[in-house]
């Protein structure tokens, strides 16, 4: 979660999220807002358990620390879910992808800088991780894949920091030799749309990506509409959430295409110091 301001207002809470192309608006803090849906415009939204069409509201601002952009577009949701409750927003791609993004850990907070600020090697102890940027359907945002490891098998991985869980389809639990439990025994996942059951849970050993590591994580496994969104309803495929990412300091390097990850947290070597230093007027 971060603060955002819209219209100079707020602060708000907007939840940071990697594979969503678009950012939102909840319709609580849009009518506080006093902000009015465009008559006649919509827009798709395909969630990770539903889909469906919204409305648009125009922001004259939306601004994050310093950083402000002028004339957002966001979708308008109701707010109906109990992913919902707890936030005023979402942050997409459409805003993300202007900046290369530092989250760190100890701080508890991320970074905005300007693309050609981190494209020196000053990374020392991060290990990078190719991303692979793709189209699904019209939109004008592309999705990150990565290759990962889970329990000794490699399989793509959605890159979303909206997930507050990893998640696997029912093709990436057969590929695994995993079993299952019958559906609707382990509970139930929300996003901002709706609600679809959790076939099993599971933990893994070890999950890998490049030369990062992580040990003993959990995933759900659940067969839901997002994976037929992305073309994996009958083939392998896993997500990777917030919960796996946010144990390390990391950077995404949208502009390059790839994620930089700190190997260990115990690591003596300093913190990521991109070249130049950025100068925030460039982030405006």
């Amino acid at each position: 979660m971060v603060a955002a301001r819209l219209n100079g207002q707020g602060p708000f809470r907007f939840a940071v999220d990697t594979a969503s192309s678009g950012s939102f608006v909840l319709a609580a803090a849009a009518e506080e807002l006093g902000l009015v849906a465009r008559p006649g415009l919509e827009a798709t939204v395909r969630g990770a358990v539903a889909s469906g069409r919204f409305p648009v509201v125009e922001a004259e601002s939306l601004q994050i620390g310093e950083v402000r952009r002028g004339n957002m577009t966001l979708i308008l949701l109701p707010g109906e879910t109990s992913v919902t409750r707890s936030i005023d927003g979402v942050l997409g791609a459409d805003f993300l992808r202007r900046y290369a993004v530092a989250f760190s850990v100890g701080e508890r907070v991320i970074r905005l800088y300007a693309p050609e600020a981190v494209g020196g090697q000053s990374y020392r102890g991060f290990e990078p991780v190719v991303l692979e940027p793709v189209l699904i359907g019209a939109s004008l945002e592309p999705l990150y894949f990565l290759e990962v490891a889970i329990a000794g098998r490699t399989l793509p991985a959605l890159f979303d920091l909206g997930a507050g869980v990893n998640m696997i389809n029912g093709a990436a639990a057969a590929s695994l030799e995993l079993e299952t439990v019958r559906p609707g025994a382990a509970g139930e996942l929300s996003d901002a749309i709706g609600n679809a059951p959790v076939l099993a849970r599971f933990g893994t050993q070890a999950v890998e990506t490049a030369g990062a590591s992580w040990r003993n994580e959990r995933f759900l496994i659940a067969d839901l509409e997002v994976f037929a969104t992305l073309g994996y309803r009958d083939l392998p495929l896993a997500i990777l959430g917030s919960g796996l990412f946010t144990q390390r300091d990391f950077v995404i390097d949208f502009a390059r295409n790839r994620l930089l990850i700190r190997v260990s947290m115990a690591e003596s070597d300093p913190e990521p110091d991109p070249e130049p230093e950025p100068d925030p007027e460039s982030l405006n």
